[in-house]
């Protein structure tokens, strides 16, 4: 019986070999080689396509006629003055092209600064009519501050989706939107239990953060399959983020945007409308994958401010470079506060190219986007190609469901028995093509394998600088053995938190979740190892199902440890729960009895 399992392993080894490992170290070769020979595009900048080239150039040609309109009548207004619109166009133009405003979308938002600016020194408009200027332009919704202060009303859409249809309940979803600091519209909803629908309770909000070429439909891929609707069936507040350009953001590719702007502005205005509008109430965030990567590195940005003057001394370059985007201390001395809690699934810190083959495959994406004038990264392309054209459905299918030499780098079969329909909906609900910079940003991190860094001059190496991350935020990490491409080997940066308390449980089966022990303490760093476990089996199968769910269900509600608005200010109504109870057609609010 030992031969016979020792000749298994070595069957296994050796099909490894053939299939994954010479492969992978001939197309390592194969492009180091041909990178000599050929630059590629990572060497020669982002390829963006003379078409998109000259769509933007409309848009600024566009939004700066717009916006002259707008000031040539505010001028006049205020002054008795008719400057001519051509000249204010032409201004803008050059500022424009000079950096000093930006393009937002396809309009020109301007700050009260860069208002003032334009009217005093490109203008010589008096100060004496800036005031009257100022009013005019908050009317006219052309200001930053304006957008951000005197929103839409933020509960403008939703969508019913009831039990007769999906066989399990009746749920709400409730679209949102706010705009980030930049100017940037952004999307993302709310999946409600009608059953379970309270307001101005204090129960757990869980923002849901997809990973690399997810929508946040990867939470709700079907009734088996959805850790959403898990959540809000226990009344939780389950919030579905949506990177921009994807989901229900859909539309409004940038294709230049990259982690960094996840972090910076995406992820991080989302987690703060939310805590505003449910008066003060912290959030966990529950990411996978990159969704992962970008929750966790979005507080160590914030914790790096905090700690700033103590890395590096004032005033010297380093010192600039990273002052340059950290945002202001007050504001990520609120913003921390924000956090309860962080759940990573499969997100990892750095990659090791010559591991796998699928690492030196997507390096060619380098030279293939030079080559096809790529607008952006086809995976969804892709994988449609592999699973849904009738003679290809299934060969594609079936390699998605095989490991012939462990070269499936998302499913372990094992888990998804008796789900022929699986992959299927997973294309066709979650995946999504994605935009040239965060591909590239991988890529980077891929070729050079010494963690993930930022794409800015500072070059920050998010994965070296853990060490900084806020020590009473309680961090939770999933991995699966059979994941090459957040392998456990990930777990040895949990060294480099500065939690007291670190954890690592190995688990095979169901039973094994019994002995685990989370407990409410802050500073505490937990590794889920999983047994048999691949990159999205972490979501879905029997694993996700038997393992994973439990473990977060759990760990969410010990980490929330009985919060409540007492901890905070004195509570009153909030515009979040007002628009839950009017659609819920509730007379007052109603608070949950625990």
């Amino acid at each position: 019986m030992r031969r016979k399992s020792g000749g298994k392993r070595l069957g296994k080894r050796l099909e490894r070999l053939v299939l994954n490992d010479i492969p992978c170290r001939v197309v390592n070769f194969s492009y180091d080689y041909y990178s000599m020979v050929n630059q590629g595009q990572l060497r020669l900048g982002l390829p963006v396509s003379k078409d998109l080239i000259k769509t933007q150039e409309e848009i600024q040609i566009s939004a700066a006629a717009k916006l002259a309109v707008t000031l040539y009548h505010m001028f006049y207004r205020a002054t008795g003055n008719r400057t001519p619109r051509l000249e204010i166009k032409l201004a803008l133009l050059e500022e424009l092209e000079k950096g000093s405003i930006k393009l937002t979308e396809n309009v020109i938002i301007l700050t009260k600064a860069q208002l003032h600016q334009l009217t005093k020194n490109r203008f010589h408009i008096p100060d004496q009519y800036f005031e009257t200027l100022l009013e005019d332009a908050r009317r006219r919704r052309i200001l930053r501050e304006s957008l951000q202060k005197m929103r839409l009303p933020a509960y403008f859409e939703s969508e019913i989706e009831e039990r007769e249809a999906n066989g399990r309940g009746d749920y709400e979803i409730v679209f949102y939107r706010d705009y980030t600091s930049e100017g940037k519209e952004i999307g993302f909803r709310r999946l409600v239990a009608v059953e379970d629908v309270t307001s101005g309770d204090d129960r757990p909000a869980v923002v849901l953060v997809p990973g690399f070429a997810n929508n946040s439909n990867c939470f709700n891929i079907n009734n088996q399959y959805s850790i959403a609707k898990d959540l809000a069936d226990l009344g939780y507040w389950t919030y579905l983020f949506d990177p921009r350009g994807m989901g229900v953001n859909e539309g409004k590719f940038d294709p230049l945007y990259t982690v960094d702007t996840l972090i910076d502005y995406d992820l991080a205005t989302v987690v703060r409308f939310i805590h505003r509008r449910s008066k003060g109430k912290p959030n966990i965030l529950l990411g996978h994958s990159m969704g992962g990567m970008v929750s966790e590195f979005m507080v160590l940005c914030w914790n790096l401010r905090m700690k700033l003057d103590t890395i590096c001394q004032p005033g010297t370059d380093e010192y600039k470079v990273l002052d340059n985007f950290l945002p202001p201390k007050a504001e990520v001395q609120e913003n921390l506060k924000m956090v309860k809690g962080i759940i990573s699934l499969g997100s990892p810190k750095f990659f090791q190219r010559d591991s796998h083959l699928i690492y030196p495959a997507v390096l060619w994406l380098n030279h293939l986007a030079k080559v096809f004038r790529f607008r952006h990264v086809p995976i969804r392309e892709m994988f449609w190609f592999l699973t849904q054209p009738p003679g290809l459905r299934f060969l594609g299918r079936h390699i998605l469901r095989s490991n012939a030499g462990e070269i499936n780098f998302l499913v372990n079969a094992d888990n998804h028995k008796g789900d022929p329909n699986f992959s299927k909906e997973y294309v066709f609900k979650a995946l999504e093509s994605l935009p040239l910079g965060l591909g590239f940003q991988f890529l980077k991190a891929i070729y050079n394998g010494e963690g993930f860094k930022r794409m800015d001059d500072s070059r920050l190496n998010y994965s070296e600088n853990l060490l900084h991350f806020p020590e009473d935020i309680p961090v939770f990490h999933f991995w699966g053995t059979e994941d090459p491409l957040a392998p456990p080997d990930n777990t040895r940066y949990s060294e480099l938190y500065p939690h007291r308390v670190k954890k690592v449980f190995h688990l095979e089966s169901a039973a094994d979740v019994k002995r685990i022990e989370i407990g409410n303490e802050k500073s505490q760093l937990v590794d889920f190892v999983i047994e048999g476990v691949n990159h999205i089996d972490l979501l879905y199968g029997k694993a996700a199902r038997e393992i994973v769910y439990p473990l977060v269900r759990r760990i969410v509600h010990d980490v929330w440890d009985e919060w409540s608005y007492a901890e905070c200010v004195p509570q009153q109504e909030s515009a979040d729960e007002a628009d839950s109870r009017l659609a819920q057609g509730h007379a007052k609010p109603v608070r949950a009895v625990n």
